[in-house]
């Protein structure tokens, strides 16, 4: 792994970036590893300590949002907020070690939201929906960043699909328990999935960046041996959802919108859950 050994290289470089991005809350998809800061002499737990407070320095009280995505509950039926680890990078394990009382209660889909004083905790029945964390920082105006992270670690796109309704996806219901330690209550999950179908539903994520990056919705900056690219959240979401409008499959790759055309001649159009997965 190259090393970048200079913290304030990199807090100047996150200073920049942050700088031209809007006053509100922000989606941090991070891998570390890609941009490569190291401090010898500290441990992992002290460098992630370091990361954070450099990020919470350069967002100057911007509300924060941690991805702590764990896929476990659609196997368990069970969340529990308090303990489940984040299984999406090691920054938002670690904020999650720091804050556990400030994660969502919303399973699989859930963040850790720092200096975010009354955005909503509570679980939401769509992860995805308009109610959804996805939809709450959206209308205060958010944006998303990646810090190391690629554009395809970006499920915004699955708040963009929502909105329209994707026939390519079809909601799914997943029961189970959210368990807060001393009062567990039932919950259920419903969900737009894709087809458990090889290469059924895939994106493309290259041109999808290239265009953005064309139009200047997705823009770039220097992180370390990596990039921070960044979107405000309403600028890709109005222009995604006039592209779905124009053409329903355009986040897909040529070889998926084939893909999807033979699934809606076998199961119907829009897929279902029923159709696909309980045998019509």
């Amino acid at each position: 792994m190259a090393i970048v050994t200079s913290a304030d290289r990199i807090q100047n470089e996150l200073a920049v970036a942050f700088e031209s991005l809007e006053g509100g809350p922000l989606i941090l998809h991070s891998d570390l590893m890609r941009i490569g800061f190291v401090r010898k002499g500290k441990s992992i737990q002290e460098q992630l300590t370091d990361w954070v407070q450099m990020i919470r320095e350069a967002a100057a009280g911007r509300t924060l949002l941690f991805p702590t995505f764990n896929y476990d509950y659609a196997r368990t039926g069970v969340y529990r907020p308090l303990t489940d680890p984040g299984q999406v990078g090691v920054l938002g394990e670690h904020v999650r070690r720091l804050h556990p009382d400030q994660r969502t209660l919303t399973p699989i889909f859930n963040f850790v939201i720092v200096d975010g004083s009354g955005f909503p905790l509570e679980p939401v029945e769509n992860p995805f929906s308009q109610e959804s964390t996805f939809g709450a920082a959206r209308r205060a105006g958010g944006s998303v960043a990646f810090l190391g992270a690629s554009f395809g670690a970006n499920t915004f796109i699955h708040h963009v699909e929502e909105a329209l309704e994707a026939p390519y996806r079809y909601i799914k219901p997943f029961p189970g328990i959210l368990d807060l330690g001393d009062s567990p209550r039932a919950i259920t999950l419903l969900y737009r999935v894709r087809p458990a179908l090889s290469d059924a539903v895939e994106y493309d994520w290259h041109r999808l960046s290239e265009d953005l990056q064309a139009r200047g919705i997705l823009r770039r900056f220097p992180l370390g041996n990596a990039w921070l690219d960044f979107y405000q959240m309403e600028q890709l979401y109005d222009y995604w959802i006039g592209c779905l409008r124009q053409e329903e499959t355009f986040l897909l790759t040529e070889a998926s919108k084939a893909r999807v055309q033979d699934l809606y001649g076998r199961f119907g159009k829009p897929l279902t859950f029923k159709a696909v997965e309980a045998g019509g």
